[in-house]
């Protein structure tokens, strides 16, 4: 049976939630920390926004929290974003979101992600980052 206009499925419309999950598409600053603002990008310019993931490429930024996150200072790098995965928004049907971010940095410089090895903290430089999309 061929579809109405009161029957035609709709494609949902693809978000990202900012941090007072309000449902935004194609955000040119995505705060990943929500509570201190301390990790996020800015200057966000997207190549791409479909419903599979949207990519594009803009500046890192974190605080080090140097010598304290209050006192810390906030570094900057370049790099590629990429939104994936997908849920539904709560109270917008009409929407899914985007679950993950990939950061890509293309930089020659890298945040220092903190592991333990061997009993001791130790600075390693990934070339990419995953976090949750809210």
């Amino acid at each position: 049976m061929p579809a109405t206009a009161g029957t035609q499925a709709t494609t949902p419309r693809y978000v990202v939630l900012d941090c007072s999950l309000k449902p935004v598409v194609a955000p040119a600053t995505f705060i990943i920390a929500c509570g201190d603002g301390g990790i996020g990008v800015r200057g966000l310019r997207w190549t791409s926004w479909t419903p599979r993931l949207a990519s594009g490429y803009g500046t890192f930024w974190e605080n080090d929290c140097i010598p304290s996150c209050t006192g810390g200072h906030f570094r900057y790098y370049p790099s590629l974003e990429v939104l994936w995965g997908s849920a539904a928004v709560k109270g917008h049907p009409a929407d899914r979101r985007y679950t993950k971010l990939t950061v890509i940095f293309t930089g020659t410089r890298r945040p220092p992600v903190y592991v333990l090895k061997n009993g001791k903290l130790v600075a390693t430089y990934l070339l990419t980052q995953t976090f949750d999309a809210i």
